[in-house]
């Protein structure tokens, strides 16, 4: 079957890119003579305006994160009566119109059979000009929405869990009991498979019997590592893996300060992280749905580091409701933390079924399955209202 897919993306956080590659990934290795390729809406913008914005994401996150959801909660706002939440969505639409004129005419060269969104960044001006030819679905990468992803135009969403549909509920989005859709967030298919403890320790070379910790962290989030990791040292009869996503400063940062600490490895990326979750006893990671998704499909117990304001804050609420996880509350002392909780086997045990019982490695293999059936019969979502 050929199938065609456009997925786009915005590269200020790490999830939603990660939920484009997952989509991208699966739609190649399901549909042999298909194509599929994941686009990041930033490309289409003055380079200049393209560096403040990031800039600025990056700056508010780590420095002024009470900015950020005061920003985050203003758009949030599923009312067009609302000034703060006009005002921001106005600049939204703005910068949409007069920076994706390009976008438009690549998007008509690709002639995608399916366009997926993974992030709100830009779609408004895409379904303002391209509602009607092609459908497009917005695929969240947490476990809630923001109002923004709620947008009615979208053909269909699909979602993390049951809360998020209750969100399109409560907006009273159309036909959204039929066009909502919840199939999970989507994962590379490394993670369908996961291999077992002992395989992961065999391909590391790491004791079996030794107690493992892997902590992970993202961009904004990156600094807290070096707080989490140092709380460690002492734990030199541990293996502590330090993973510093595509943050080189803080990689060669931590590279050079925990050399002398053989216990403690320090990475400079996630790849090959399904080994290093399946291999470890417990993993701290912050909660983006990807990043969460991932580690409770495999196997590690999971610890929570520092939200950042919005829908990592929600994820983290969620997921500590359904006790899937704990969180770090005093990096200064994970350590502590960390040694008192290895001992509790039963609760490390619960709280790893509790994760595996509501992950779903298989979500875009679902996404891409329904997507594909509707194109395939030359049929939209959509319904007139």
């Amino acid at each position: 079957m050929g199938f065609k897919a456009a997925v786009f993306y915005a590269s200020v956080g790490y999830g939603n890119r990660d939920a484009a590659d997952a989509l991208c990934e699966w739609c190649r290795a399901m549909f042999p003579s298909s194509s599929a390729v994941s686009v990041d809406m930033l490309n289409y913008m003055p380079r200049p305006l393209r560096g403040v914005i990031v800039s600025a994401y990056n700056a508010m996150t780590r420095k002024t994160p009470w900015l950020w959801e005061r920003i985050y909660r203003d758009t949030d706002i599923s009312t067009k009566k609302h000034v703060a939440s006009a005002f921001w969505n106005d600049v939204h639409k703005s910068v949409s119109k007069t920076c994706f004129r390009r976008l438009f005419k690549d998007l008509g060269e690709m002639n995608p059979d399916v366009v997926f969104a993974t992030h709100i960044f830009g779609m408004p001006a895409l379904l303002d000009k391209w509602e009607h030819r092609t459908p497009i679905y917005f695929v969240g990468s947490d476990y809630l929405s923001h109002s923004l992803q709620r947008d009615p135009r979208f053909d269909g969403w699909f979602v993390g869990s049951e809360e998020a549909v209750r969100q399109y509920r409560a907006d009273n989005v159309p036909t959204a009991e039929y066009s909502v859709k919840n199939f999970g967030i989507p994962i590379s298919r490394d993670y369908l498979v996961p291999p077992t403890r002992a395989e992961a320790r065999r391909t590391l070379e790491i004791d079996e019997r030794r107690k493992m910790i892997t902590v992970i962290n993202d961009g904004s989030g990156a600094w807290l590592l070096d707080t989490v990791v140092g709380s460690m040292i002492d734990l030199s009869e541990w293996k502590i893996v330090a993973i510093c996503r595509d943050n080189v400063k803080m990689y060669e940062h931590l590279r050079d300060k925990y050399f002398p600490f053989k216990h403690i490895t320090v990475k400079d990326s996630a790849q090959n992280a399904a080994m290093y979750y399946a291999a470890s006893d417990m993993v701290a990671i912050g909660p983006s749905g990807v990043r969460l998704t991932e580690a409770s499909v495999s196997g590690a117990a999971i610890l929570l580091l520092e939200p950042l304001p919005g829908l990592e804050r929600y994820n983290c609420d969620y997921v500590l409701e359904r006790g899937m996880a704990r969180k770090i509350y005093e990096n200064r002392k994970a350590g502590e933390f960390v040694k008192e909780l290895m001992e509790k086997r039963d609760e490390l045990d619960r709280m790893r079924y509790r994760a595996r019982a509501m992950s779903r490695a298989e979500a875009a293999m679902d996404i891409l399955t329904w997507a594909a059936e509707k194109a395939e019969a030359g049929k939209k979502p959509r319904q007139t209202v």
